[in-house]
């Protein structure tokens, strides 16, 4: 499932798979609980919850961008869909919460194409300006859903998982054979180049970024419905976590191109990595900084194979 196979993605792939079989052998044997069908249930449900804002995420960095605001744009639709609910139905609700996610983004995308901010500073301003106007939509309280079994199929069983697959189908299709895909690849390859032979970037850009906002928000509708609860405080540190299954399953940062399968092994072993921790009693503390090394690691690895193919590169010139 890559948009381009080329050989290092394929190791950072195959890599990613042993790591996880690895991490969970040693969590199988620390804690026997781990292999119990409803724990892996759990990880499966937050791995899914991950990798749907990360495969996202992955046309973000793809096109040479990323999205800092995912945790708060799947609050902020989080509690607009839950305040809908009992008004206009389920299905319409749902609607506004991702139409609400794509709006977001689609702002996002503004900023960047249009005033030319960097996508770091306009998504980290957007992280700020997106949370306190959910906590502005809540009045800084909880939204309580009260017997809305249809909502909460969202959350149930492998609803997430089959919501997740479908949508890597989805972007790996768009990536492999459209022309979109070609030219998100081109933009984050080569902004320039691409807009010589007629890409039109702030198109292109404005298109994955509502894409991610619509990602972010089918993953604040899911966390919403496993508690029945609209919440201004939901998914916090949802963004560290997309892209850190991103950075993990092998697209690099320098965009240009993308690894969908990889996403999806990124989002299980954070979530292996997180349900372990917490089997054993851990606290969320570690885990954090668990999370943290992993991405500064996978970060310093991939910087040191690009050294090392440039290095061989004028080596052999």
């Amino acid at each position: 499932m890559n948009a381009r196979k080329p050989r290092r993605h394929r190791v950072a792939s195959s890599q990613v798979g042993l790591m996880l079989l690895m991490v969970a052998g040693v969590f199988a044997v620390l804690s026997p609980r781990f292999l119990t069908p409803g724990n892996l249930l759990n990880v499966c449900t937050s791995a899914s919850v991950v990798a749907i804002v990360g495969l996202g995420m992955t046309l973000a960095i793809a096109s040479g961008n990323f999205d800092l605001s995912v945790g708060s744009t799947a609050a902020f639709a989080g509690c607009v869909t839950v305040s809908l609910v009992q008004q206009i139905g389920v299905a319409l609700a749902i609607l506004a919460g991702l139409a609400t996610g794509a709006a977001v983004g689609l702002i996002n995308g503004l900023i960047v194409t249009e005033l030319g901010v960097p996508a770091f500073i306009a998504t980290l301003g957007m992280l700020t300006i997106v949370r306190g106007a959910a906590l502005i939509y809540t009045g800084g309280r909880d939204i309580y859903l009260y017997g809305q079994t249809q909502y909460k199929i969202l959350s149930s069983g492998l609803t997430p998982v089959l919501l997740a697959l479908a949508l890597a189908f989805v972007l790996w299709f768009v990536l492999q054979h459209t022309r979109f895909g070609r030219h998100i690849l081109a933009t984050g390859s080569n902004a320039m180049s691409a807009r010589r032979v007629g890409v039109r970037t702030s198109l292109v850009l404005l298109g994955v970024f509502s894409i991610v906002g619509a990602t972010a928000a089918l993953s604040g509708l899911i966390l919403s419905a496993q508690v029945l609860t609209g919440n201004g405080r939901l998914a916090t540190g949802l963004e560290l976590s997309a892209i850190a299954v991103v950075v993990l399953g092998g697209t690099p940062l320098t965009g240009g191109q993308a690894s969908i399968a990889g996403t999806l092994q990124g989002s299980v072993l954070v979530a292996v990595i997180n349900n372990g921790l917490n089997l054993l009693n851990v606290s969320i503390f570690y885990q954090n900084v668990t999370l943290g090394l992993l991405l500064l690691g996978t970060i310093a690895l991939e910087a040191l194979r690009t050294d090392r193919r440039r290095t061989k590169q004028l080596t052999t010139r």
